[in-house]
């Protein structure tokens, strides 16, 4: 992958669920480091750990499933439910506002 980037073939590196377990395997021989690692994140799985540990080496977070996964029980949880009723919103609007005031914020510092 490196080499890629080094041709100009691309501009920059990524990697999908990798643990900060697995991020430690391969940051110390990387030259590159990835500018983003794609995670399940949501209100259920905030994952606030593995996002400070990677805003501290500048790698940027990506959500994938941030409305939970297939028939989610985070559409029926009654805490979004009254939360998104008290504001006259779609759950949706919930879930995405908090991963964007919550997890995303984690991510930002310092970078």
């Amino acid at each position: 992958m490196e080499a890629l980037v080094a041709s100009g073939k691309v501009k920059s590196i990524g990697v999908s669920n990798f643990s900060e377990l697995k991020l430690n395997e391969i940051l110390p021989e990387a030259t590159i480091i990835p500018a983003v690692n794609q995670l399940e994140l949501h209100v259920y799985n905030p994952q606030k750990k593995l996002l400070a540990f990677m805003a501290e080496r500048g790698i940027r977070a990506q959500a994938y499933s941030p409305l939970g996964s297939t028939n989610s029980s985070l559409f029926k949880d009654e805490a979004v439910l009254e939360i998104a009723s008290s504001h006259g919103v779609d759950p949706s609007a919930i879930l995405l506002a908090y991963l964007s005031q919550s997890c995303f914020k984690v991510s930002a510092k310092g970078i």
